[in-house]
């Protein structure tokens, strides 16, 4: 071999790791944990409980996923507080107080976990916050009330800001209320029940029978009104109380214009119900995105040591 003639080495290539550099699994995380974070802010803004429960669910395996998740404070996670003085001690409410009570507690405290149940106390406190903002804008504060409590969240409409006396036709001045109100009611995606109420003055009249009957018609003629403006009518319930749930004395006039009402009942067993329903469906979801994303990163895994 001449000294002037070149000499070339074998240079060994050292082993190309396999997959992704593991810089990129940081910084995945960190992207899914800021996007999972701005989904469960957008979606409490705006109270689909489809997307919020999604978020919750990522942002729970995505911090080291356990199957249960206790909020300490579930009421410090929702905007706009409901004024304490909504919340009313009645012993006489309307819709069955004491049995959909008992039925909320059942269901709630037999059958979900206190991931659940922190849900549905935020859920509800949301729901009368909303209400509430629509009392407060528009100032309907003498004509409409809103209460929270351990059954579920009630709006109540005096009838004098609907109908006329002895009429189950909305007057014309006062069709906005019912075209807001639909509105507002509409992006709450939850189970309600409307219901007619009256004072214990007898009515007569060839369209209504009694007070059954003028009731029953106000409350499917809000109902009507609510599903004109997107409600779903599959989560509706119309319901007709007549005379038979006061929530005041007759002897007074002042009693028997709060007795005349028309309700919407959200109750605290249906939110449950239909929270347990998405948190499942939810958990589904993820399951099914956590073996698509295995599949994926198997398939990468492969395609690399292909390569070598």
């Amino acid at each position: 071999m001449g000294d002037d003639e070149e000499v070339t080495e074998e240079v060994k290539c050292p082993p190309c790791e396999e997959g992704a550099p593991a810089w990129t699994t940081t910084f995945g995380d960190m992207m899914s944990l800021l996007l999972t974070f701005f989904i469960l802010l957008f979606s409490m803004s705006e109270l689909k409980m489809d997307r919020f429960l999604l978020a919750a669910q990522s942002l729970r395996e995505a911090v080291g996923g356990t199957a249960e998740v206790v909020i300490e404070d579930p009421m410090g996670l929702m905007p706009d507080p409901v004024d304490p003085d909504l919340v009313l001690e009645n012993p006489g409410s309307s819709q069955g107080a004491s049995e959909t009570q008992a039925e909320s507690q059942d269901g709630v405290a037999g059958g979900s976990s206190a991931w659940v149940d922190a849900l549905v106390d935020a859920y509800m406190k949301l729901i009368a916050s909303q209400l509430q903002q629509f009392v407060d804008d528009n100032n309907l504060k003498d004509l409409l009330s809103v209460e929270m409590s351990g059954e579920g969240v009630y709006l109540r409409i005096q009838t004098m800001a609907l109908f006329p006396s002895g009429s189950s036709v909305v007057a014309d001045q006062n069709s906005w209320i019912l075209d807001k109100l639909a509105d507002v009611v509409r992006d709450i995606e939850f189970p309600v029940a409307v219901s007619g109420h009256a004072d214990n003055r007898p009515i007569s009249t060839p369209e209504f029978a009694s007070n059954w009957e003028l009731s029953a018609a106000r409350a499917a003629g809000v109902a009507r009104a609510l599903v004109a403006h997107g409600h779903d009518p599959y989560q509706l319930r119309v319901e007709s109380f007549g005379e038979y749930r006061p929530l005041a004395d007759n002897d007074t006039p002042l009693g028997r214009a709060l007795n005349r009402r028309v309700e919407l009942f959200y109750s605290r067993q249906a939110i449950a119900e239909a929270v347990i329903r998405m948190e499942a469906a939810a958990a589904a979801l993820a399951d099914s995105a956590a073996v698509a994303d295995t599949a994926a990163r198997e398939g990468g895994d492969d395609s690399g040591a292909a390569q070598h």
